[in-house]
This record gives C-alpha cells, structure tokens and sequence, in this order.
C-alpha cells in the first residue's frame, strides 16, 4: 500500500506558500483598515471579520495558469448595525460600494476591479482577490442576516460558527480533518466538472459526515469518504436529484439548496471514480501502480515512489470501516486559505 508519507507530502505541497499566505494578509488588513476609517461606513460598521476557507485554515495553494500564479480568494464580512425591517440588500450593497470606491480613488485602496455581485462585493487587488459582504448585525434568533441584492431578501447565516464548527471537526479527527479537506478540494480541482457547485463549505460538512475520524492513513480515510458518499447518495443519483447536506450552523439550512440535480449527478460521478481509483491503488502492492491510480485522482502533483519501493508489500493493513451518522453539531459560541 502507498505509504502514508506520499500524502502528507502532497499535503504540504498543496499548502498556500508563506508569500500567498503573506500577500493574503497584506490585502484583507488594507481593505478592512480602510472600511473603519471611511467617515461615512464607520458609522454603521459594529466590527468585521475574516470568513471563508482562509479563515478555516481549509484552503489550497492558488491556481496557476500559463505559468501565472492567480491571486488568492479571501472572504470578509462588515457587520453593519440594523435590522431587516430598515435595511434594502440593494442599498448595503450600494453604501459597501461607495465606501471601496472612495478608498480607491484615495489611492488607500490599489484596486484595479470592483464588480457588485448579488451578496457583496468583489475587489481586485495586487495581492489577491477578495469578495467583502455585507451582513446585519446578529439579529433576535442570534443569527447574522446576508442580503441578495436581486431578490431584496435577508437570509440566516453564520459564517463564524461555520469556523468554529471547522476547528471542532480537526479536533474530533485528531488534527487531520483540515488536511482531509484539502485533499478532497484538490481532487475536486483536478477532475472539474462543467458546474461550479458543490463549492468549498459544502465539500467541508461532505467530508464531516462521510471521511472515518479513527483512521490515520490518508488513503484509506479518502477511500473510505468516497465509498461512503457514494453508497450514501446512490439513489439521488439514480433519480437525478441534489440531495440536502445539512448546514452545521442553520438549524435548517441546507448547503446544497439551489444546486441543480445535473450539478450533483457530475460531482457524484466523478467520486465514484476516486472511489474505483483509490481501491485499486489500496488493493496492489506495486508502488508505481498505485501511484498511478492516486493521480488519476490527485493530478500530477501525488509524489512518485521511493527508488527501490515498487512491489514492496506493506506492513500496514487497511482498517474496518466506519462512518459516523451525521455531521457534528455546530458549537455555541461564534468564533474567529480560500
């Protein structure tokens, strides 16, 4: 069997470098500097906070295309004060715009794009991109509210739960959920589908429910959550349907609402052949074979074998089997790369 070792050496590989992680955090601090010190916006502006997959600790090294490096993504939220009985998405959106923009034309901000979207508003910067979204301050249920700018409506969301609940899960997996994710976020770019959905979140609470917390061995935790996944979601795929993926910190949310049956049935297919890969690679002795399975689900990036180790049994046996039933409760205090 692949040894262990080949996995933790992708891991690292996958990790944002120290000048992405650097780069990420020059970028947010200015955008938020600037947010509390427009006179205007920092009089409804209770706090902010960083959100996402870099506030998660759960991101992968950016993209590079034709030898570029892309920026990386980060997520930040300006909590403004109000409720939804005063407050349009459209006008939040509208204040959020012309607090950046003034910063830009100050020269606080090097932002070469802004671009409204539905739910916030995405900047462009030399060191990353960055969407900033505005949200209500936690209203009477004690749940942040985000607006749909298209719609006017106000949604339930909580994405500093949505940390916590991130770091609840690396602890119950003994330090290896985040690794987990990373993984299966790697994979998932390597092997795209033509739609975007499942995204980052939703492939975090997949992989809570369905990767075995007990096991140590990281091909055998990823086989395990795809054959699991699998096996779990057959009969949707049967009948082309998206299931629901439970939102950790919603009581009711679901991840996947909105995602289209053809969007699930493409990201279905395509575990299912990590889950035929990974077996194959779990139940052959050759090094170079198994090597070649994992890249068809890993990409080019899996590490090749020690010289000398193709068709050298291993000492390590595969462990049983075990999922836990559902995704862990969420915790009960809010929290603090993409």
């Amino acid at each position: 069997m692949t040894p262990n070792a080949r996995f933790t050496e992708l891991i690292k590989d996958i990790n944002p470098s120290p000048t992405t992680i650097g780069n990420s955090k020059a970028a947010h601090e200015a955008v938020r500097k600037a947010l509390r010190a427009d006179e205007t916006y920092r009089d409804i502006l209770v706090h902010d906070f960083l959100g996402g997959s870099y506030s998660r600790d759960t991101a992968i090294r950016p993209r590079t295309k034709n030898g570029k490096v892309d920026r990386p993504d980060i997520d930040i939220y300006a909590v403004i004060s109000g409720g939804t009985w005063f407050n349009s998405p459209k006008n939040r959106i509208d204040d959020l715009y012309a607090a950046l923009d003034r910063a830009r034309r100050s020269g606080d901000l090097a932002i070469t794009n802004m671009t409204r979207n539905r739910c916030s508003i995405s900047l462009s910067l030399p060191q990353a991109d960055i969407d900033v979204s505005p949200l209500l301050e936690r209203q009477d249920d004690g749940y942040y509210r985000i607006g749909n700018k298209d719609t006017g409506d106000w949604y339930r969301t909580d994405p500093e739960r949505h940390t916590e609940w991130s770091t609840h899960q690396n602890d119950r997996f003994g330090g290896r959920f985040k690794s987990i994710v990373k993984l299966q976020k790697w994979a998932r770019r390597e092997n795209p589908t033509l739609h975007r959905h499942p995204k980052s979140f939703s492939q975090e609470a997949i992989m809570a429910v369905h990767a075995p917390d007990h096991l140590t061995h990281y091909g055998e935790i990823m086989h395990a959550a795809f054959t699991s996944f699998v096996d779990h979601h057959s009969f949707s795929r049967v009948v082309g349907i998206c299931p629901s993926i439970q939102d950790p910190a919603i009581p009711d949310g679901n991840l996947l609402a909105g995602v289209s049956g053809e969007a699930f049935c493409a990201f279905y297919d395509k575990m299912k052949a990590h889950r035929d890969h990974a077996d194959a690679a779990l139940s052959t002795d050759d090094q170079d074979k198994g090597t070649s399975h994992w890249r068809q689900i890993f990409g080019p990036r899996f590490p090749t074998p020690v010289s000398g180790a193709t068709n050298v049994k291993s000492a390590v046996r595969m462990s049983p089997l075990a999922f836990p039933d559902a995704a862990a409760a969420p915790g009960r205090k809010p929290a603090k790369f993409a």
